[in-house]
């Protein structure tokens, strides 16, 4: 007993020791809010100073469902919530956001529109807020039947947002990009685009777009099911120069981040095998193929955001890996394509959009249901990287110049207080920081080395007599002394050799070390117990 008891004493100062040193180096942070009906996260947003969360709401405002805008500052506090609403019967909701010079700006869907249409028609929305959450502008986009945005982005000196997505109805169906002028939300021009001949029910649609050096870079799908990887004038809207990318299954690109001179794709590969894979592509400014691979459990694997954090590319979505739905962050390195690490966030958690601050991931998405609180991350070991052929062609999309004007209606905006970390039961808005916790392992490996050398110096001397006897007889004597000096010298060198590894870890180690060294107390005091029980019960 006195052992077991000598063990678990080793085991908590080992568990304390762990944490001191785990948590003096990370940040992380996990944060569920809403109200009593559902409500989630589709998009987010970071910066200096704040981060932006927005989705749809049920839980707030009248005439649900409405879009949101939650405002956090950098520690997490929250700033302000505000949900906006179009009148009555029509749904809103946010779907992307981008903030510059103290201006937020929230792509989303309305059924606020005229197209005539036996269903509601589904309209592109932007709202514009300042960073106390109030509404500054609010613009309706009416394409056709159906507009929706998947994609937002900002051109570095704040003047334009371009919007992509894909418009469905009688007169035009495809891919969208519009560029929108910020200072009064009119568009300076759009485009439709196909590569296919596209349906009302099945045409190509844009996911992402992302300005860079006056260039727009623009992907998606084809109607067919090929993903497609586009580059644009920003200024013009002019085409220059599109690849399409097919494999006999069904592929897409959903998010992509221009950085330097290159392009990183994420996309979704439907894998004859190992079903639903995530798809991670390079390419060169010219659209050129550098590498591409595949990543999945044997279950599905989905994503829908790419950012780049600490050298790496981060996609995140979602895997069915352990029978639900749980987030899941792929980071891989950009210039090899290995896949560094993977983590979930267990107990029925999805991501739906990423941010970086250059060191920290932020995501954003929701809870299921089931509502479980709080979550956790775990280590996701079983992914299997694979590799992927192409058929790479270099089609010139059909293109056609559209005329879109805005209408400008007023919502209502109702400022609310959600719910914090108190699950709803009906599914709640989830946000996580991921920051890279860098532990440097030094090994110091000491030889020491003893070198002797021996120095023999020789000295010989000659020593000449002289006699001399009568009769003139001379006898010379002479005597050589011989004189050998031995000197050893001993040398030692010492060879020190250090090896410093790098490991990431993206969660405190303590996350998952502290549950197995708890259950190893649990297992030895039971059976410290048995065998105090046993010894009691034996006889003498």
């Amino acid at each position: 007993m006195r052992k077991v008891l000598g063990t678990l004493v080793v085991l908590a100062v080992l568990i304390g020791t762990q944490i001191a040193a785990a948590n003096a180096a990370i940040v992380t942070f996990r944060q569920l809010f809403g109200g009593p009906l559902p409500d989630w996260a589709l998009g987010i947003f970071v910066d200096s100073n704040h981060i932006y969360v927005v989705g749809p709401t049920y839980s707030f405002g009248p005439n649900i469902p409405n879009l949101f805008l939650s405002i956090f500052k950098l520690d997490n506090t929250h700033k302000c919530s505000v949900a906006v609403d179009f009148g009555m019967g029509i749904g809103d909701s946010g779907l992307r956001v981008v903030a510059y010079g103290g201006n937020v700006y929230v792509v989303g869907t309305t059924e606020y529109g005229t197209t005539p249409s036996p269903n509601v028609p589904e309209n592109i929305l932007l709202v514009k807020f300042d960073t106390n959450c109030n509404v500054l502008r609010a613009a309706v986009y009416d394409i056709d039947v159906r507009d929706v945005p998947y994609g937002l982005s900002i051109s570095p000196d704040g003047s334009t947002l371009y919007i992509a997505g894909y418009t469905a109805g009688r007169s035009s169906s495809g891919a969208i990009l519009l560029a929108i002028k910020t200072s009064d939300f009119s568009v300076a021009w759009a485009k439709l685009f196909n590569f296919t001949n596209p349906t009302p029910e099945e045409r190509d649609t844009a996911y992402s777009a992302a300005f860079s050096s006056n260039k727009l870079y623009v992907t998606g799908r084809t109607s067919t099911g090929d993903l497609f990887v586009s580059r644009f004038d920003a200024a013009t809207g002019n085409h220059e120069l599109s690849k399409v990318f097919s494999t006999p299954q069904p592929e897409e690109g959903v998010d992509l981040v221009v950085a330097g001179d290159k392009v990183y794709v994420a996309g979704n590969y439907n894998d004859p095998i190992k079903r639903r894979d995530l798809l991670f592509m390079r390419l060169d400014t010219n659209l050129n193929l550098e590498l591409a691979r595949t990543f999945g459990t044997s279950a599905t694997d989905e994503v829908s955001s790419l950012s780049m954090v600490g050298g790496l590319a981060y996609a995140v979505g979602d895997t069915g890996y352990f029978g639900t739905w749980n987030a899941a962050l792929f980071a891989i390195d950009p210039s090899t394509g290995e896949l560094s690490h993977t983590f979930v966030l267990m107990n029925g958690t999805y991501g739906r959009d990423s941010a970086s601050t250059g060191t920290c991931l932020i995501f954003a998405g929701g809870s299921d249901i089931e509502g479980h609180w709080p979550t956790f991350y775990g280590v996701l070991d079983t992914v299997i990287a694979g590799t992927i052929s192409f058929t790479i062609s270099s089609p010139s999309p059909s293109i056609t110049s559209l005329s879109v004007t805005p209408v400008f209606p007023t919502p209502t905006a109702e400022r609310f207080t959600p719910t914090f970390n108190k699950p709803s039961g009906w599914g709640d808005v989830l946000y996580s920081w991921f920051c890279l916790n860098v532990m440097v392992v030094s090994t110091t490996t000491t030889s020491t080395v003893l070198t002797t050398s021996t120095l023999t110096l020789s000295t010989t001397t000659t020593k000449t007599e002289a006699t001399t006897l009568t009769h003139s007889t001379t006898y010379s004597t002479t005597t050589t002394l011989s004189t050998t000096t031995t000197i050893t010298q001993s040398t030692t060198t010492t060879l020190i050799t250090t090896t410093t590894s790098t490991q990431y870890f993206a969660e405190p180690i303590t996350t998952y070390v502290v549950p197995v060294l708890l259950v190893v107390i649990a297992a030895l005091l039971g059976a410290s117990l048995v065998i105090g029980q046993k010894r009691k019960s034996s006889p003498g």
